[in-house]
Formats: C-alpha cells, sequence, structure tokens
C-alpha cells in the first residue's frame, strides 16, 4: 500500500512548478517576440543593401556607357561621329532639343561653321545672334558656359525653353562653342549641371583636334601618294631616255626587213614565204611598241595589287634593255624557275625596281660583263636575284645605298633609285637584300609574297 505522504509530496511539486511553467512560456514568447524583431531588422537591411547593390550596379553600368561614349568623341574621325556621341552623353545631363558644335572660321572668330550637317537652320542662326550680341565673346574669354532663354518661345508664351553655350577649349584656346537647346527651365541648372557640359565640351574639343589632325594626315598621305607615283613615272621615263638608242635600233631592225621585202614584192620579185615574214616583223614592232607602252603609262597613286607572273615581268623588261646592253658588252645568263606562283604585285611598280637594279648593274660594269637573273620559291615568297660582275659596294656603306640621295655614282646619280625600289617592295610586303664584295660584284635578292599567301 502506497505512502500518503508520497502522494502529498506530488501535488506540491506539481503546484511548485506552475509558476515556474508559466515562467518559462512568457520567456519563450519574449525570446520569439525579439527573434521575429531582429528577423524584421534583417529583412529590411538585406533589402536595403539590395537597393543599395542594384544602385551601384546602375551607376557603374552608366559610367561605362559614359566612358564608352568618352573614348568615341576624343577618337573619332568623323564630325557626326563626335556630334552624335556628345548629344548621347548631354541627354544624361539635361533634356536635348538638338544640339551642334559651331568652329570658328581661323580667320575671324565672328564667322562660325557647324561641325555637323545634320543640325537645324534655326540653331545656326541662333548661334550666328550671339555672336553679334557678344554673348560667343564673353563666353570664350571668361571661359565659362552661359543660360540664355529661347526669346521666340518666350514671345509665343511657351515656357521653360533655353539655349546652353558651352566654350570649347584647347590648350587654353577657344576654338568654338557647343550649343544645346533644352526644355530644361533656367532656374532648375545646378552648377553641377554646368560643369559637367563643360567637361563634355572639353572632351569634344579633343575629338575635334583628333579630327583635324586625321584629316591633315590623310591630306598628307594623299600628297606624298601622288609625290611617289611622279617620282616613279619620271624615273620611268629617264629609263626610256636612257635605252633610248637601243629602243630605237629595235625598231629600226624589222622596219628595214619589211622595206627591203616591201621593194621585192612591188618589183614583181616577192621571197618565199613572205606573208609569213611580214606578218612576223609585225608581231615584233607591235610586241616592242606595247612593252614600250605598258612601261611608260602613267603609274597610279593607289597601288592595285594583282596577281603578277614575275618571270613574265621580269623578261618584258630584259627584252628592252637587252640590244643595248649587248651593245656595251653585257651578257644575261637567265635562271627562271619553273611553275612559280604568282606574287601579289603591280606589274608597273615591279617592272621599275628590276629595271633600276638592271641599269645600276649595267652602271657598275662600264666594260662589259655578266648579269644573273634567277627566280625561285622559296616558302611562301617568291625570291628574284639580280646579279653582276662589276666593281662591287664597299661594306661600310652598304647599309646606306637604300637612303634618299645616297648614290656610289658621285655627280651621275640622283641617289633616288634604291631608295624608290626599297620603298615599292615595302609596298608590296616584300624585302630586298644587297650582298657585295668590293671587286667580286653585287647581287640584290627581292622576297615577294605569293598571291594565294596574301589571298
Amino acid at each position: 500500500m502506497q505512502d500518503p505522504s508520497h502522494k502529498k509530496s506530488r501535488a506540491q511539486l506539481l503546484e511548485e512548478s506552475i509558476p515556474q511553467f508559466e515562467q518559462f512560456i512568457e520567456s519563450r514568447e519574449s525570446y520569439i517576440k525579439a527573434l521575429e524583431k531582429t528577423l524584421d531588422l534583417l529583412k529590411k537591411e538585406n533589402q536595403q543593401y539590395t537597393t543599395n547593390n542594384l544602385a551601384i550596379r546602375s551607376s557603374i553600368d552608366e559610367l561605362v556607357a559614359t566612358q564608352q561614349l568618352s573614348n568615341i568623341i576624343s577618337t573619332a574621325t568623323e564630325p557626326e561621329a563626335i556630334v552624335g556621341a556628345l548629344i548621347e552623353l548631354t541627354r544624361q545631363v539635361i533634356p536635348v532639343i538638338e544640339s551642334n558644335i559651331f568652329l570658328f572660321d581661323p580667320a575671324a572668330r565672328n564667322r562660325l561653321s557647324p561641325l555637323s550637317s545634320k543640325g537645324s537652320r534655326r540653331l545656326l542662326l541662333e548661334a550666328e545672334q550671339q555672336v553679334e550680341a557678344g554673348i560667343v565673346d564673353w563666353v570664350i574669354d571668361e571661359k565659362k558656359s552661359v543660360v540664355i532663354p529661347d526669346l521666340e518661345h518666350m514671345l509665343a508664351r511657351t515656357s521653360g525653353r533655353n539655349f546652353v553655350i558651352v566654350p570649347l577649349i584647347l590648350q587654353s584656346e577657344g576654338i568654338g562653342i557647343y550649343m544645346i537647346h533644352t526644355e530644361k527651365p533656367q532656374q532648375e541648372f545646378s552648377n553641377q549641371d554646368v560643369q559637367l557640359l563643360s567637361v563634355l565640351a572639353n572632351q569634344a574639343a579633343v575629338g575635334v583636334e583628333n579630327w583635324r589632325n586625321h584629316r591633315q594626315l590623310v591630306k598628307v598621305n594623299e600628297e606624298l601618294k601622288a609625290a611617289q607615283a611622279q617620282m616613279v613615272q619620271a624615273a620611268k621615263l629617264a629609263a626610256i631616255g636612257e635605252l633610248a638608242a637601243g629602243i630605237a635600233h629595235e625598231i629600226k631592225n624589222p622596219l628595214q626587213v619589211l622595206m627591203l621585202h616591201l621593194e621585192l614584192v612591188q618589183a614583181g620579185k616577192p621571197l618565199p614565204n613572205w606573208i609569213e615574214m611580214f606578218s612576223k616583223q609585225v608581231k615584233r614592232l607591235s610586241d616592242i611598241t606595247l612593252r614600250l607602252m605598258n612601261f611608260a603609262r602613267n603609274v597610279s597613286e593607289d597601288v592595285q595589287m594583282e596577281p603578277i607572273n614575275v618571270n613574265k615581268a621580269i623578261e618584258d623588261i630584259v627584252a628592252m634593255v637587252q640590244h643595248e646592253f649587248t651593245g656595251s658588252g653585257i651578257e644575261f645568263t637567265l635562271a627562271y624557275g619553273e611553275n612559280l606562283p604568282p606574287v601579289t604585285g603591280n606589274a608597273n611598280y615591279l617592272q621599275q625596281v628590276f629595271l633600276n637594279l638592271l641599269l645600276n648593274a649595267r652602271d657598275a660594269m662600264p666594260r662589259g660583263g655578266t648579269i644573273t637573273l634567277s627566280t625561285a620559291l622559296t616558302g611562301f615568297h617568291i625570291s628574284i636575284r639580280i646579279a653582276d660582275t662589276g666593281c662591287g659596294i664597299p661594306k661600310e656603306i652598304q647599309e646606306k645605298v637604300f637612303k634618299p640621295f645616297f648614290s656610289t655614282k658621285g655627280e651621275k646619280g640622283t641617289g633616288l633609285g634604291l631608295a624608290i625600289c626599297s620603298k615599292i617592295i615595302g609596298q608590296h610586303r616584300g624585302e630586298i637584300k644587297i650582298e657585295s664584295e668590293p671587286g667580286a660584284g653585287t647581287a640584290f635578292t627581292i622576297f615577294l609574297p605569293v598571291w594565294r599567301a596574301m589571298a
């Protein structure tokens, strides 16, 4: 039988534990509330972090876009690209109805010319009016921007439109203005707006200067190309002058044969196969004339590249000079490579190189000698070697022979022949080398890329 005292102690224990249990529940509820507050706070902080992160990403994207447009402005070589990028950047600062850059006439600051042809006549007239009113002079002299009300819209009771005139300053000198037509009210312009527009205008000034420099470089390059074409043409005509006697003799020989047979035909005593002989001599005259005309034709300023048969190009030049050279005691040894692929080149220019080298070889052998011409395939290049048995060139001056106005011929030479050759071969993406020993002759080797390698 269970002790009653034992039952009593359990009841007492239960009564004593109830307040503790209630206190535990209250503590648990307080803990849960505190935890909920903490979670709410963390949630808000996370939302704020997400918002800030998105804002930072957006700002970075805007900075990257701004940097890209700024690069376009400062590196553009076309006016429309400069103005187009400038307008896009300006729209990130203020609303833009239209805008344009107006540059000063170099002779007079009171004359403006628009950089972009897409600007309206209205904007140009407004810029000219501000020049007459002295506003533009003030903007340039003070190097400050100014916001001017659009009077036309004020009279029409349309408020809010203004013109912004920003100076274009380059190396402390004013080169023009950047004029913006905007709907932003004058009172809403901040100092930051004006400063940002000034920064953009400064970038535009650099872009304008780069565009001017690029335009000048293009002009100079065109003039250099024209001068080079004239030099090559002059060298060709001078070479024809040197070879005039030999060419005349080449033409004279078939003409004499034709005249003799013509007299026999007229006398009723034609030789057998006289018609075949006539055709052969006429073709010979035609070939001589064609080679001469092809060589003497005007040189284009643009070096147009096409597939060239090197062996044929050399053969044509050798045929032109052979009679004159033979009369000077010079023999030719020809060693053409077989089945060579064409090179990438311009026949007119390359033949001028071959002729210059042949004439130099002739001048190096006043008592006669041998010129050896050989061609071969070397990797992705065709090599052309022109060697003579002349006096040779001292090693200490070999590096100078390709420099303009350097000559080993004294007063007889202009010093331009080999310089022109080097320039032409460089334009063909080739290379020309010299090998020479005093008393043992000189050899020039040219390497030209094959046509397939350039395709």
